[in-house]
């Protein structure tokens, strides 16, 4: 692995990574993982292979029989503990209702920094705009930026995060 100095937390979460492409700044030490360091064979093997799917309504129905039940769960924990996350099918939220997710989030992430930024979440919170937190030290931060909104329970709602 490239020897870098990990800057403070503050400076690594500071900047969004559009910013610094915007302005013709470098990405610091920790945003750069060049062709072939560190990558491990899980990873190889992840990016040749499909997201898990993961029929929620197998999970979810009494109708299930427990051997299938137990089978969905069991490639469920998998999913989670190999990849991290899963496409979830059977899961009864309407078409439309996505395809308006779907809207509004590119609405969201095609306005300019300035607009974005009004929602940016501080360096120790997890709800709002911004990059994720920072991984453990060695770890490379991930370029994408995200909006993470809690719904329920209703008492963690942050209204003033919400676009």
């Amino acid at each position: 692995m490239t020897a870098y100095s990990v800057p403070p937390v503050e400076e690594l979460l500071s900047k969004r990574v559009q910013e610094m492409v915007l302005h013709g700044e470098e990405p610091l030490g920790p945003y750069i993982c060049r062709s072939g360091e560190d990558v491990d064979e899980k990873e190889d093997i992840m990016d040749t292979s499909p997201i898990p799917i993961i029929d929620l309504n197998l999970l979810s129905s009494s109708t299930t029989s427990d051997n299938e039940h137990e089978q969905e769960l069991e490639k469920l924990g998998s999913a989670l503990s190999s990849w991290g996350c899963f496409q979830g099918i059977a899961h009864g939220i309407s078409a439309s209702l996505l395809d308006k997710i779907r809207q509004v989030s590119r609405e969201f992430f095609n306005q300019p920094m300035e607009e974005k930024n009004k929602y940016a979440k501080s360096v120790v919170d997890f709800q709002g705009y911004g990059a994720d937190l920072v991984p453990e030290q060695g770890q490379f931060l991930d370029w994408s930026d995200r909006l993470f909104l809690e719904v329920f329970p209703e008492d963690v709602r942050q209204y003033n995060l919400w676009p």
